[in-house]
């Protein structure tokens, strides 16, 4: 005993012993404190989070409301054709209170009205409809009269939709209220690539019934609307009840009156400090007040904007609280009491050491050691399930069928209202608690889970002694002992918050479901699994098919895919794109033949995954008939076409191919594949080749071009670089609202090679003839001159007729020389800049006298000022031949009318006559050499036919273009146009 003096002293063990213990049990016990407060405030923190989450969750069911009629609303044949309609119409000009933009929108309106009814009576404010990037309002199916106007600068959700294409959805503030919006952008096809015309937008509130919601809650709800925010929006000034200390604030609407009181207190916390709890009291009763903030859609391009709106959600805790002030006593006294045991257990361990020595102070030590070790484990436990929002147990079952619970947590007093001792004590409080009609189903679970073993969880509710019915949800493992009895670890955890936000969701879906049971067409809901199996389908595959939807449903007894026509099942075989359109033939239950179009989008969760099929299924047979009838007819004229002895080419407005029948193969070389999509320009030379997309610029300025509807000879150039004449001519036709161009195209290599021989035989022969012809015109001249003497009267009547025709031989050869000129490019044209009025004037004093021959007066008519550029002794040589042509085809005592008229930078001048017209299968060769409407032609009227041919060649060289107008029996106009020399 004297070798450890200090360590076997009864005083010094008990003081240090009872220091430590005091110590010890002193911050345990503060640490259960802790414990509990930071329990309690996970536990408010939780419930903040989940009253949070059943409130967005709502909103968001409102949202999803939306986004879905907006998608099925847009998806509408009806409504998609009114609105591409009119932006055909708005682009052609129309005015928005227009007659015709008037009956689109009653068209529309009639259209919408059963669906926007339909709508109203399940909580819908908005159905509106946008045209343009402006999105401007179409129509507002809330307020029939205000449209015309653009909003999409102040509303970014609708400017998000409009500029790239998007159903986009969320809070958001237009013109006549706030809340949840779905837009779908409307293209002018179904194509995706096709260009966003206008847009659908559907509205509901912000919140769903606030008494509804808070019923369902179990808490009063409350709704602040930033007062600042929607001004800057609204056209008419916000409405709401302005309270004490809230600024800029205003209370919309709330369930339960203690909001009024705290407000009037200055109680509540400011809306700009975002999501906050707070304890408030209100008539003796505490009260949980969760501040969650509502941001619309503009917070995402200005995340430091406050919110648009602000829920305030209280509950009352009144009997949570107490528990936890009385659970922190029972902390205390529990290790109190703890503290006094181990006080106790000290004296009597001092007295053992002091008497058994050495021997008995190594034991005390391990045991001392084992039960810090059981401390730890028992306090790590306590600890964990504490902290747990929810009741730790183990039961068991015996042989007999009698339950016990080995163990409780804390957590019993919450669901079941009483100690966990009581409840190890007696396991039957836990059955009585469970609602009667929920009881055979808890047995059975418990029989499954008995029978089975392993893992199991089940859900159902159980009477709060405070708090009426709640949820709960039951996770166990079970094992069989050795015994034969089964022993379950398992945990039960409240969560009436989740069901009832899932009830409401189901109530929100049934009112759904019933909405769209009335859409022209068929709403349904696919999964992603190999049977493709409908989880919804609306009332309308009856009227579409003629069996209920039950008989596509799980488990069915028809598959859909069973009614699709035979020809098209091959074609339909599903693919992975998010948004699809397809159009086919189904056989209905009366053996008749309809054409829908299906429209589905796929749904992705947050991290991508595909969840199943959104679609829409329509009627469309009346489109499908008149689209094949459509296409028979294309397909005919394509043959026709194909088939044509002329080669024809067919381009768009970009200059592309894209018809090339087999006369042009033959013509120029090119199989069809090898020139579709590919520019005109590579059957040109050079330098008609560079420059011809500049003449189809030209053109669409301009709006009309010199080379339409006319025959014009060009150069073109084969595949093997084989450069040959061709002629050409266009004609401009519009083709499914795009223009296109029409090219008949003749190889004209053999008829040139002929003219260019006849030419050089005709100008051999002219000037072979011309020397003689004028020494016998010379010599008659002489004659009839009385030169050799008088003349007698038989011989000079004869004389006369012999110059008269020789003249006339001479003037024939002089056309043709000036023909031969021409087409050799010999011809010397002098041009020079001077004004036209004085030439026309000329022409008409030159050709009077001929006209009154006829018994044809020449006048002028309109004059426009002009200075052109022309060669004037060529000019008069045009003007003698329309002007005698047209007097030569006038009855006698007509009037031929020489005017000019200003038709852009050029000038026309035409040449009107009252003769029979031009005949409709000589206009195609008016402009040929040697073409005369019939061989009677030069006997009656005379000429050589050359007149027309070489004014076409003189007005071509000083830069013009020839032409006529004409109808039989009422007489010709024939005209050619120069280019106005401006000024300087």
């Amino acid at each position: 005993m004297s070798t450890y003096p200090l360590s076997t002293s009864p005083r010094w063990l008990l003081g240090i012993g009872s220091l430590l213990l005091a110590l010890l049990f002193g911050g345990l016990a503060f640490n259960g404190f802790k414990a509990r407060d930071t329990v309690w405030s996970l536990q408010t923190a939780q419930q903040g989070e989940v009253q949070a989450l059943a409130l967005h969750s709502a909103r968001q069911g409102l949202e999803k409301q939306a986004r879905l009629l907006a998608r099925t609303l847009s998806a509408s044949p009806d409504t998609l054709r009114l609105v591409r309609q009119a932006d055909r119409t708005i682009r052609a000009g129309a005015q928005w209170h227009g007659p015709r933009m008037t009956r689109i929108r009653q068209q529309l309106t009639q259209s919408l009205t059963p669906t926007w009814t339909a709508m109203q009576a399940h909580g819908a404010r908005q159905l509106q409809l946008y045209w343009g990037d402006a999105g401007v309002v179409l129509l507002r199916m809330q307020d029939l009269d205000a449209f015309g106007d653009a909003v999409a600068d102040r509303r970014p959700l609708l400017y998000k939709a409009l500029s790239q294409g998007q159903t986009v959805s969320g809070l958001d503030i237009g013109h006549h209220s706030a809340g949840n919006r779905a837009i779908v952008p409307i293209r002018a096809s179904s194509s995706l690539e096709s260009e966003v015309i206008g847009a659908l937008e559907v509205g509901f509130d912000i919140l769903p019934d606030l008494t509804e919601l808070g019923d369902q809650l179990n808490a009063g709800l409350g709704l602040l609307v930033n007062r600042a925010e929607l001004e800057e929006v609204l056209w008419a000034r916000p409405v709401g009840i302005q309270l004490k200390g809230l600024g800029n604030w205003l209370l919309d609407t709330q369930s339960a009156p203690q909001i009024l009181q705290w407000a009037e207190q200055q109680s509540l916390p400011a809306p700009e400090a975002g999501q906050a709890l707070r304890m408030l009291e209100s008539d003796g009763r505490s009260f949980l007040l969760n501040q969650i903030p509502l941001h619309d859609v503009r917070a995402e391009y200005s995340p430091g904007r406050l919110p648009m709106a602000v829920a305030l959600v209280w509950r009352d805790i009144t009997p949570t609280l107490r528990e936890q002030q009385q659970a922190e006593r029972h902390v205390l006294l529990k290790w109190g009491l703890a503290w006094l045991i181990a006080e106790a257990l000290l004296l009597m361990l001092v007295f053992m050491l002091h008497r058994r020595g050495i021997v008995q102070r190594l034991h005390q030590s391990r045991s001392t050691q084992q039960e810090r070790a059981r401390r730890r484990l028992l306090e790590r436990g306590q600890k964990i399930t504490s902290l747990l929002p929810g009741m730790v147990y183990q039961l068991k079952r015996s042989e007999d069928g009698r339950y016990n619970f080995l163990y409780a947590s804390e957590g019993c007093r919450e669901l079941y209202g009483v100690s966990p001792e009581r409840l190890v004590d007696n396991s039957a409080i836990a059955f009585a608690a469970v609602y009667d009609p929920d009881l055979p189903s808890l047995r059975a679970a418990i029989d499954r889970s008995a029978a089975t073993l392993g893992s199991g969880t089940t859900r159902y509710r159980i009477k709060h002694p405070n708090n009426g019915l709640i949820w709960v949800e039951v996770r166990a493992y079970a094992e069989r002992l050795r015994d034969g009895s089964v022993l379950w670890h398992g945990f039960i955890a409240d969560i009436t918050p989740l069901m009832s936000a899932t009830l409401a969701l189901r109530d929100s879906e049934s009112r759904f479901r019933s909405m769209v049971s009335n859409l022209p067409g068929v709403v349904y809901r696919r999964g992603v699994d190999t049977e493709r199996t409908f989880s919804y389908l609306s009332d309308g595959i009856e009227r579409l098919t003629g069996y209920p939807a039950s008989d596509f449903m799980a488990p069915a007894m028809r598959q859909y895919s069973s009614l699709i026509h035979p020809d098209d099942r091959a074609g339909l075989e599903d693919d992975a794109a998010d948004t699809l359109e397809r159009t086919y033939r189904l056989i209905n239950a009366r053996g008749e033949t309809l054409w829908v179009q299906e429209n589905r989008r796929a749904l992705r969760d947050s991290d991508g995954q595909l969840q199943w099929y959104d679609g829409f299924i329509g009627d469309v047979t009346a489109r499908a008939l008149a689209q094949r009838e459509a296409h028979e007819r294309e397909s005919y004229v394509r043959l026709l076409i194909a088939n044509v002895i002329d080669a024809i080419i067919i381009i768009n407005q970009r200059g592309l191919i894209e018809t090339f029948n087999h006369a042009a193969e033959r013509t120029f070389g090119y199989s069809e594949e090898e020139v579709l999509g590919r520019n005109l320009s590579i059957l040109m030379p050079e330098p008609h080749r560079a420059a011809h997309d500049g003449y189809l610029e030209d053109y669409e300025k301009r709006g009309e071009g010199r080379s339409l509807e006319q025959n014009r000879e060009l150069q073109a150039v084969r595949r093997n670089g084989e450069v040959f004449i061709i002629e050409l001519r266009v004609s401009e036709i519009s083709h499914r609202g795009e223009r296109k161009f029409i090219g008949l195209v003749r190889d004209i290599t053999e008829r040139k090679r002929v003219d260019r021989m006849k030419s050089e035989f005709v100008s051999i022969v002219s000037h072979e003839l011309r020397t003689p012809l004028t020494s016998i015109s010379g010599a008659l001249g002489l004659i009839l001159g009385g030169a050799l003497g008088e003349v007698p009267p038989a011989m000079g009547q004869m004389l006369g007729i012999a110059q008269q025709n020789s003249q006339r031989l001479g003037l024939l050869i002089d056309d043709l020389l000036d023909m031969e000129k021409l087409v050799a490019g010999q011809m010397n044209i002098q041009l020079q800049s001077q004004s036209l009025a004085p030439l026309l004037e000329d022409a008409l004093q030159s050709n009077q006298a001929y006209a009154e021959q006829l018994g044809v007066r020449i006048e002028l008519g309109e004059q426009a000022a002009a200075t052109v550029n022309v060669d004037a002794h060529r000019l008069q040589q045009v003007l003698a031949n329309l002007l005698s042509n047209a007097a030569k085809f006038s009855p006698a005592g007509a009037v031929v009318s020489l005017s000019s008229q200003r038709r852009g930078d050029q000038i026309r001048v035409s040449v009107d006559d009252a003769g029979p017209g031009v005949p409709l299968g000589f206009r195609q060769r008016i402009f040929q050499k040697f073409s005369q409407a019939d061989s009677s032609d030069t006997r009656q009227k005379g000429g050589t036919g050359l007149g027309l041919a070489i004014s076409k060649e003189l007005i071509e060289h000083m830069n013009g273009c020839i032409g006529f107008d004409s109808e039989l029996g009422q007489g010709a106009c024939f005209w050619f146009e120069l280019p106005v020399q401006e000024p300087g």
